[in-house]
C-alpha cells in the first residue's frame, strides 16, 4: 500500500474527560445517540439497557460468567460491525472443523475485537489497554442480560490493527466476518493468529434471515442526512463525511447487516489513466475516519457498488463508457467481471432485479430503463420525470430492488419493473441533493 494511502487511513481522535458512575453512563448513551441514532432508534429496548448487571450478579453457569468471552456486536447493536466509539484492535481466525461448509462456505472465519477507542488521556503502559475508569465503558452483561456474554470486561489486544493508536480501552464487542481483516480495515496487517476453539463462539444474529428494506438518504457537499423510514420528515441521523466533489455511495461493504458511507475521490480530476480513483469506506455507522482505503478505477469512470457474486458483501466497480469493470473484493486489483452493457452516456444503476441472489447492471437513458436480468437478457420500460435522477431500492422489503426517481427533493417509487405511475411518493431532501438508498437488517 502506498504511503499516501497509509496517511489517508491514519486516525485522529479527540480526548475527552473520563466520567464516573451514572453520569458517565448517561454520557455514553448520549454520545451513541448523537453518533449513530439508527443503532438505537431501530433496535428494541432502551439505550440504557446495558448499564446495570455485572457478571458477578449472574448465577454460575450463565453466559455472562463464561470465562473470557465477549458478546458479539450484532447482539448489542443489531448489526455485525463496531459501534461508535470503538475500533478494531486485532483479529484471529478459525477454520471450519467439519467436512462440509458453515458460515463462510468452508473458508476462514475472522474474529475481530472492537476495543473502546478513547482512554481519556490515561496511559496504558506496555499492555496497550487502559482500565474501565478511563473510558465510558463499564464491565457488565451485554444488554443487561445474564444470558449474554459480557462487554467491556476484557483488556486485551492482538495488535494487528490500528497500531498507530498506542492506548485503547477494553473490548466492547466482537465482529465475525468472512472478509479478511485487511479488507475490512486498511490498518490491519496480515500477521496471522489462529484459535480453533473459538469456532463454536457463535450467535444467531451472525446469520440474519431478514432483508434490507430501503431507506432514503441525501448528501449535500459532505453532509449526510439519513431517514430511518421510507417517508418524508426530518433526518434521523446527520453527519459529515468526505469532501466536496467526492462521489458518495452507501453499501454493506462487509456483510455487516447495515449500509454505511463510502466516498470515491478523483472521479472528476485529471485525464483518464493519469491517477487511480481512491475509495474511502466507513465500516461503522455515522461520521469518523475511513476504515478502509484502496484504489480502483481511473478518472472519468463512474463508481458503482454491488454484491456481484451473491455472497452478501457489496464490492467496488466502475463503469467506463459502457464497459463494466467489477471487483469481488474491496481492494486494488484487476476486474473480476468485465462486460459491456448499455451505451456511453447512459446513467448506470445497480440492483437485485430477480431471485438470482446477486446484483446486476442496469442503464437509464432519459427515462428509459434497461436492466440486465440474465447474462444475455434484459427488461426495458419507461419511468421517470423531467430532470430528475434514477434511484433503486427494495421499497417493499421483498428482497428485490425496484426503480425510483428523485427530482427536486421528491421521491417517486415504482413497485414493479414496468412502465407506469409511481406507487408511492414523498418529499425528502432538496433540489441539488444527491439521493442515496441505504438499509439495515436490524
Amino acid at each position: 500500500m502506498s504511503q499516501r494511502l497509509l496517511e489517508a487511513g491514519t486516525r485522529l481522535f479527540d480526548s475527552r474527560t473520563s466520567r464516573r458512575g451514572f453520569l458517565r453512563r448517561a454520557a455514553m448513551v448520549g454520545t451513541a445517540l448523537v453518533a449513530a441514532p439508527a443503532t438505537y432508534v431501530l433496535r428494541p429496548g432502551s439505550a440504557y439497557s446495558a448499564v446495570v448487571n455485572t457478571p458477578s450478579d449472574c448465577p454460575s453457569g450463565s453466559k455472562c460468567r463464561d470465562g473470557g468471552w465477549t458478546e458479539f456486536c450484532c447482539t448489542t447493536t443489531g448489526v455485525n460491525t463496531c459501534p461508535p466509539g470503538s475500533m478494531i484492535a486485532g483479529w484471529w481466525r478459525a477454520e471450519y472443523p467439519g467436512s462440509g461448509t458453515d458460515h463462510c462456505d468452508g473458508n476462514s472465519r475472522y474474529y475481530m475485537d472492537c476495543n473502546s477507542s478513547d482512554c481519556g488521556g490515561c496511559g496504558c503502559g506496555g499492555s496497550g489497554t487502559c482500565g474501565n475508569d478511563c473510558v465510558d465503558c463499564n464491565c457488565e452483561c451485554a444488554n443487561d442480560d445474564c444470558g449474554n456474554w459480557k462487554t467491556c470486561c476484557t483488556r486485551f489486544r492482538y495488535g494487528q490493527c490500528n497500531q498507530d493508536i498506542a492506548c485503547l480501552g477494553p473490548i466492547v464487542c466482537r465482529v465475525v466476518t468472512c472478509v479478511p481483516p485487511w479488507e475490512w480495515d486498511s490498518s490491519c496487517t496480515t500477521t496471522d493468529a489462529v484459535s480453533q476453539a473459538t469456532w463454536s463462539h457463535n450467535a444467531a444474529c451472525l446469520h440474519p434471515t431478514s432483508t434490507y428494506r430501503a431507506r432514503p438518504a441525501v448528501v449535500s457537499g459532505s453532509t449526510w442526512r439519513l431517514r430511518s423510514t421510507l417517508s418524508g420528515g426530518s433526518p434521523n441521523s446527520e453527519y459529515a463525511y468526505g469532501q466536496n466533489g467526492d462521489v458518495p455511495l452507501m453499501a454493506d461493504w462487509s456483510g455487516a447487516g447495515v449500509a454505511t458511507s463510502g466516498m470515491v475521490r478523483g472521479v472528476r480530476h485529471g485525464p483518464a489513466g493519469e491517477t487511480a480513483l481512491t475509495w474511502y469506506v466507513r465500516q461503522v455507522e455515522g461520521e469518523g475516519a475511513p476504515d478502509l482505503v484502496f484504489e480502483y478505477g481511473q478518472p472519468g469512470d463512474i463508481p458503482v457498488v454491488g454484491d456481484w457474486n451473491g455472497d452478501g458483501i457489496s464490492t467496488a466497480g466502475v463503469v467506463r463508457g459502457n464497459r463494466w469493470l467489477l471487483r469481488n473484493s474491496n481492494s486494488a486489483g484487476p476486474a473480476d467481471l468485465d462486460f459491456t452493457f448499455g451505451e456511453p452516456g447512459d446513467t448506470p444503476v445497480v440492483g437485485r432485479w430477480n431471485d438470482s441472489g446477486a446484483d446486476m447492471a442496469g442503464m437509464v437513458r432519459g427515462t428509459t430503463w434497461r436492466l440486465r436480468t440474465t447474462p444475455s437478457g434484459s427488461v426495458d420500460f419507461e419511468f421517470g420525470f423531467g430532470d430528475g435522477v434514477p434511484v433503486v431500492g427494495d421499497w417493499e422489503g421483498t428482497g428485490l430492488d425496484r426503480p425510483g426517481w428523485f427530482v427536486d427533493g421528491t421521491w417517486h417509487l415504482r413497485h414493479s419493473l414496468s412502465s407506469g405511475e409511481a406507487d408511492a411518493t414523498f418529499q425528502y431532501g432538496s433540489a441539488g441533493d444527491i439521493p442515496l438508498v441505504w438499509g439495515r437488517i436490524a
